[in-house]
């Protein structure tokens, strides 16, 4: 005789495994949508040094010196406040001075969607870097402009960011600076 009661559905333990499967995905999605969220932000300062870079070069070309930009010290660009993971308006700076200084070097960048904050330091030969004081810029012969944008991305109090330098043509990474 056969037996008419059959059980169809599954076992406590294949649940537990498809459970368990979903969230090592979950998991491993997390993480890489965090780095993709983090690489498009870093993206940002990039980009922006390397406008910067190509601004100074053009000012340089037209007046034998790079671009002060007024912003020696601590005054930062956009809005001279402290980084966080929040977004905010490159010209919603705080000093008419700053923001002029970056328009005359023929930087605006427009929108809402600044992670970093940034500063410019140039000067003529001889002259001793303040912000890259601990950078190797070579200011002895020649005029020079140094670059940072400095985030903090992740939240934790230390902030991170990029560098350029005009004595070399790579952005470079800066893992624990000051943050402003």
């Amino acid at each position: 005789m056969k037996n008419l009661h059959t059980e169809d559905g599954f076992t406590l333990i294949e649940l537990m495994i498809v459970v368990a499967i979903l969230a090592v995905l979950s998991a491993v999605a997390i993480v890489a949508y965090t780095k993709w969220i983090r690489s498009a932000r870093e993206a940002e300062a990039q980009s922006i040094l390397s406008d910067i870079r190509i601004k100074q070069e053009a000012y340089r070309a037209s007046f034998r010196e790079y671009a002060e930009s007024g912003l020696t010290g601590p005054a930062w660009s956009p809005n001279n406040s402290k980084p966080d993971s929040a977004a905010i308006n490159w010209t919603s700076t705080a000093n008419a001075n700053v923001s002029s200084a970056w328009a005359q070097l023929g930087l605006t960048p427009s929108g809402k969607h600044f992670y970093f904050r940034y500063i410019i330091e140039a000067g003529a030969p001889g002259d001793v870097p303040v912000v890259f004081v601990d950078r190797n810029i070579p200011n002895a012969s020649d005029f020079w402009f140094g670059a940072r944008a400095v985030g903090d991305l992740d939240e934790d109090g230390e902030c991170e960011g990029f560098e350029i330098y005009s004595a070399s043509d790579l952005i470079h990474r800066v893992d624990t600076v000051a943050c402003p």
